[in-house]
């Protein structure tokens, strides 16, 4: 039961759970959301007995379960019982930006009654013998969806048993700023820029004639070419010194197109590496 994967998402209502939720489905978490308290149990034993085509599991609980919901803390001792692996991921928020994101969407909050402050404050409440048994806290307060959706990721990629490394790979705008925990940058300005050209200015780097705009320039291949090479060297080198995390930012202006299908490029490629975990995030492509 080694290889397979349970995680429980639970935290205050608009903090992100379902956002947190649509991440895991995309990578091929079978998630269920707002399961009645009174069928916990069940659900467990079902997921200890089901095939191995659902391997990876997420269910996504809150105030919405009803009253009881905070019990799913003792029916976890079923997936112990049967050696199942989890972890429990609490998203929080603060007050004031919660009370801006309901009124933002015009959302009412699951336990409302009158005073939006005291709903969020009694939900905090009812949450807390969860958040005690939390094995992550996601603070989302100053997260985008894209970030918290990257965040989700992140964390099922630190928990590959097999990976010995992680390599995250991402583009960005260097009129966005540098990232600040990048280990390697690299500046890809040089590059032919699509934004001048009429027809792919509002296009992205992961679209291909995008790409082979940019990859028709010789310069450009050698670069994408060269680095992949010198990655390929370096990277079995981390592993052996026992790194768990390279961070890798490739830069353009605006983090549209060359950095993008930079990014693109060298993470198809470094897929062949093995003890490898290959991540990819374009940060400013939508700004």
């Amino acid at each position: 039961m080694k290889d397979r994967a349970f995680y429980l998402l639970t935290g205050l209502a608009g903090a992100g759970k379902s956002t947190a939720l649509k991440a895991l489905e995309d990578s091929d978490f079978y998630c269920v959301d707002n399961l009645p308290a009174g069928l916990f149990d069940k659900f467990f034993e079902l997921l200890a007995e089901s095939s191995e085509s659902r391997k990876n599991v997420a269910l996504g609980v809150d105030i919405r379960s009803g009253t009881h919901f905070s019990s799913i803390v003792n029916s976890l001792k079923i997936l112990e019982i049967h050696q199942i692996p989890y972890k429990v991921i609490f998203l929080d928020c603060d007050d004031v930006e919660l009370v801006k994101r309901f009124k933002e969407t015009r959302r009412r909050h699951p336990i409302y009654k009158g005073n939006l402050n005291e709903s969020i404050k009694k939900d905090r409440k009812l949450l807390s013998s969860l958040l005690a048994n939390a094995d992550i806290v996601i603070d989302t307060s100053n997260l985008k969806t894209r970030d918290l959706s990257h965040k989700i990721l992140e964390i099922i990629k630190d928990d590959e048993k097999d990976t010995k490394i992680q390599v995250s790979i991402s583009s960005f705008g260097f009129k966005h700023g540098i990232p600040q925990d990048a280990d390697m940058v690299l500046d890809v300005r040089f590059m032919d820029n699509p934004f001048y050209q009429e027809t792919l200015r509002s296009k992205y780097g992961y679209d291909k004639e995008v790409q082979d705009f940019i990859f028709a320039n010789k310069e450009s291949r050698d670069f994408i070419d060269e680095t992949h090479d010198y990655l390929f060297k370096l990277i079995p080198r981390y592993i052996k010194e026992g790194r768990k995390l390279l961070s890798i930012a490739i830069g353009c202006t605006g983090g549209h197109h060359r950095s993008v299908a930079s990014v693109e490029d060298l993470s198809h490629r470094l897929g062949s590496l093995e003890d490898v975990f290959i991540s990819k995030y374009h940060r400013d492509i939508k700004k």
